[in-house]
């Protein structure tokens, strides 16, 4: 996602005359396009803006994205060399807001909850000349307890069916023939309760028919765009995803046959305690039903380890369960307190080395199985 809104960012100031450059101290301006789903990544971003300071004649410096919403007016208090902070849905202001930074000389401060708006998504500026991300959904409904999405992007909004299949077929008419559907989890696509807070559910047009445009529906509109050679999508909660979506990617051509599924957890224990909705004998079920259904199709996920309370045994049971499942590939993170979540009112009780020693321990079997995995493949 915030790949695709750096995009975003991009087209737009382009449009208003900006210039792009890659060299930050030959910069007018330096964004900083920012996550909060962990803390080694703010801690990054912090250490940046740090050295930038310290330059004479710095750059104006702008904090956009998750870190934006998450700490708001408290940048400028832990950076002061930060002139503007804008928040994921402010950013089809971003010219504005520059503007008026950099003529006011006064801290700009766009932190609002607000929809955004269509357009920026029309702006034909992606990094690569052959790929294209394209964002179905924004914001989150699922609210698992460590994760700061919800609070940062907001509440789920789908995108129009309709301007998706718009912005596709004109990336494919500039010559991009792979596209990735964006969502937090795009398994949720017009079947969630955002139409429940006011928002219309996405129609899929047919001739006369108009119908509620479900996920594979909407990878069914999109595939059918001229030119189009392959279709990829990320991220699909197990409690979200369905037969129809593995009975899609069979029968569909151009969607690559590749699913990330992130269980997180192989304790029933932990994932109830994460607010996941579904068991691990449930996924394990999910798993062979794709399986079965999407021929040699690949499969990747997310875990996290060292998540408040987390025993041996919890742990046990996640390693059973990538020893069974044979991930093709898979990301493990070492679980780390975020605010305004569930689980920051838990203690973080995991001490650090045995968090390292199970991450290791979890990335090792991971890397053995993904290499056999690969070795297999060149045989067959």
């Amino acid at each position: 996602m915030n790949v695709r809104d750096s995009e975003v960012v991009k087209g737009l100031l382009l449009a208003e005359g900006y210039e792009l450059t890659d060299d930050p101290k030959g910069a007018d301006v330096v964004l900083f396009n920012t996550c909060s789903v962990r803390e080694h990544a703010e801690q990054k971003v912090w250490s940046s803006v740090g050295l930038l300071s310290r330059k004479k004649n710095r750059p104006l410096i702008g904090i956009l994205g998750c870190m934006a919403q998450n700490f708001k007016q408290e940048i400028f208090q832990r950076a002061r060399a930060v002139d503007l902070v804008c928040g994921p849905a402010e950013i089809d202001n971003i010219a504005l807001y520059l503007e008026e930074a950099l003529k006011k000389q006064e801290n700009v401060l766009a932190v609002r909850e607000r929809v955004r708006a269509e357009e920026i998504y029309h702006t034909g500026f992606y990094e690569k000349k052959d790929h294209a991300y394209i964002v179905v959904s924004e914001g989150c409904d699922n609210f698992c307890s460590y994760c700061v999405v919800p609070y940062v992007r907001g509440r789920l909004r789908h995108r129009p069916a309709d301007e998706i299949v718009k912005e596709a077929q004109a990336a494919v008419d500039a010559g991009i023939t792979s596209i990735t559907l964006l969502g937090q989890n795009v398994s949720a696509y017009g079947t969630d309760g955002a139409e429940n807070r006011g928002q219309k559910t996405p129609a899929c047009r047919t001739g006369r028919e108009n119908r509620n445009c479900g996920f594979p529906e909407l990878l069914e509109k999109v595939a059918k765009v001229k030119g189009l050679k392959s279709l990829s999508f990320i991220t699909s909660h197990p409690k979200d995803t369905k037969k129809e979506l593995f009975e899609a990617m069979r029968d569909i051509p151009v969607v690559r046959k590749y699913l990330h599924m992130p269980v997180q957890s192989g304790s029933d224990r932990v994932l109830a305690m994460m607010n996941r909705g579904y068991t691990a004998e449930k996924y394990r079920e999910l798993v062979d039903l794709y399986r079965s259904i999407v021929y040699n199709g690949e499969l990747s996920s997310d875990f996290i380890v060292g998540f408040p309370g987390e025993s041996e045994e919890d742990f046990r049971a996640t390693y059973e369960l990538v020893k069974d499942v044979r991930f093709d590939s898979a990301f493990i993170f070492k679980y780390s307190v975020r605010p305004h979540t569930k689980a920051a009112e838990l203690a973080d009780d995991v001490p650090q080395g045995t968090k390292k020693r199970r991450h290791a321990e979890l990335l090792e079997l991971q890397k053995s199985i993904s290499q056999s995995l690969k070795k297999h493949a060149k045989k067959a």
